[in-house]
């Protein structure tokens, strides 16, 4: 069923039916990429490729549905209609390396992102972002910095691991299988365990960095002992 669907999303898409070609195709006309980039939904997405060269794109980038990244300014067809006059506009567009884009952005031509950023959905950049920083908005504004972030996510992330148990047992009226918190194993799942579950060993493969991500696992000491221990910690009944 996968190679049915795989073949049909070619038919249908062509060179954005999934991100290896489209990354291909963007790069064929004139795109700068670097390693592991990823597209999640290309069919959805619009780079523009009219003078590709103008676009740069780092290392370790992910890309969200909706994302539109362009370097052109075709309003100045009003003023050719004005003067009769061709005034164009043309930027490049960078984006530097380990950058997440969230749904629906907007990069307008001539921006520069930074390093280590995330871009909130719904967001119009507009304008240079520095490294580490965390922005959302239209006109996309400085939120707080990456490490901040990092700070207030180390204590949110459990109390949302919380809701999900909860929400599950009030919807269902059972305990959800484990493999449902494939976000939030951190939090309960013992180290060094060779029967890790695959679900949870597939997230620790995500963004290339599989040995870093296992490394830091394993150095870490869950905040509960295993699954039972934190169902019965959290849950609400």
């Amino acid at each position: 069923m996968n190679i049915i669907k795989r073949i049909y999303k070619k038919l249908i898409y062509a060179h954005k039916s999934d991100s290896k070609s489209y990354i291909k195709y963007l790069k064929k006309h004139g795109v700068t990429i670097g390693d592991n980039v990823t597209f999640y939904e290309p069919n959805t997405n619009y780079v523009d490729t009219q003078k590709g060269f103008l676009i740069t794109i780092g290392n370790n980038v992910e890309i969200t549905r909706g994302v539109t990244i362009i370097t052109h300014d075709y309003s100045w067809s009003l003023y050719k209609q004005m003067t009769g006059k061709i005034i164009g506009s043309r930027k490049k567009v960078v984006i530097g390396n380990n950058v997440f884009i969230g749904i629906n952005t907007t990069i307008m031509p001539g921006v520069t992102i930074g390093n280590n950023v995330i871009i909130g959905a719904n967001s119009v950049v507009t304008k240079d972002i520095p490294n580490n920083s965390v922005v959302a908005g239209n006109p996309a504004k400085y939120i707080k910095s990456v490490e901040e972030l990092y700070k207030s996510r180390v204590t949110a992330y459990v109390e949302e691991a919380k809701e999900v148990l909860n929400e599950y047992y009030k919807k269902y009226n059972e305990v959800p299988p484990k493999e449902i918190f494939d976000e939030f194993f951190w939090i309960f799942e013992k180290r060094k365990n060779n029967n890790i579950s695959k679900i949870f060993s597939d997230k620790m493969k995500l963004t290339g960095n599989y040995q870093k991500t296992l490394e830091a696992f394993n150095l870490s000491e869950p905040l509960f002992d295993g699954y039972d221990d934190f169902v019965k910690k959290s849950i609400k009944k």
